[in-house]
């Protein structure tokens, strides 16, 4: 049956270490749901997982909680997650595939139940960046910083936010204290998002060295300045295209000032 609320399909696949799902799929309106997860750049691979792994809930739902997809609650995925892990498989993609659905329903409670839920498990496995992997810093000053504890970006900042703790470290370690408020400036820039030893660097060195600076621009004007900068410069690098360029501006705007000059 299709219609407006949901599409019925019916199949049967049997995995290892996973429940066997045969069933109709209700309540789902597949194709509205792929539509919108081409709206937002998924690419057809990614689609096709995020429509398997919705039936994957389904089934589950329907064999071991005894629910529909249009009655979940945040029992039912949090119990779906302790299956998921109990069979030794990351649970993260499977939450950002129902933060997906739930974003697509405009269901916003079991939207941030669900995205609490992934960000609780990408915090115990994500990777503080190291401040060694900066580009064209002085690898001495990173060893004496590191021989005091500090050795990721995280650590920069508590350590190096204001300038009372940046002329303490200078003190300390010998280090001058420009040198530090760069690998300061560096880190900041980090919490952006997906801005790592390249992009910090084209940020930086193009003179957007805070997110203050960065969330003045849209993504059409900063990446036509990273253009004139590129070209002026001689940078060693690609430019990121507009696109790339949005949640870095979407990220700059909504943090708070942390670096004291």
């Amino acid at each position: 049956m299709v219609g407006d609320r949901f599409i019925c399909t019916r199949y049967t696949i049997q995995k290892s270490n996973q429940w066997k799902m045969k069933f109709c799929v209700e309540h789902m309106n597949e194709e509205d749901f792929r539509k919108y997860l081409k709206r937002r750049g998924k690419k057809p691979p990614v689609v096709d997982r995020n429509v398997g792994v919705l039936k994957e809930f389904i089934a589950y739902l329907r064999e071991k909680r005894a629910t529909e997809l249009d009655r979940v609650t945040s029992d039912d995925i949090d119990a779906f997650v302790v299956e998921i892990e109990r069979q030794k498989r990351s649970a993260k993609g499977y939450l950002y595939v129902l933060m997906n659905y739930f974003r697509f329903l405009g269901s916003k409670d079991l939207l941030q139940h669900t995205s609490t839920r992934r960000n609780e498990r990408t915090k115990k496995t994500r990777r503080i960046f190291p401040i060694k992997d900066f580009l064209n810093i002085n690898p001495d000053h990173v060893k004496k910083l590191a021989a005091i504890g500090i050795k990721n970006v995280e650590q920069m900042l508590e350590h190096g936010k204001t300038k009372k703790q940046r002329e303490h470290l200078s003190k300390q370690l010998g280090i001058p204290e420009p040198a530090i408020l760069e690998l300061v400036k560096l880190s900041d820039i980090t919490r952006l998002g997906y801005v790592k030893t390249k992009l910090s660097r084209l940020y930086y060195a193009a003179g957007l060295d805070s997110p203050a600076k960065i969330a003045e621009f849209d993504p059409k004007q900063l990446h036509e300045y990273f253009v004139k900068f590129v070209k002026e410069s001689g940078w060693d690098g690609m430019v990121p295209n507009p696109k790339d360029l949005v949640n870095n501006i979407k990220s700059a705007r909504k943090l708070s000032k942390v670096v004291e000059e």
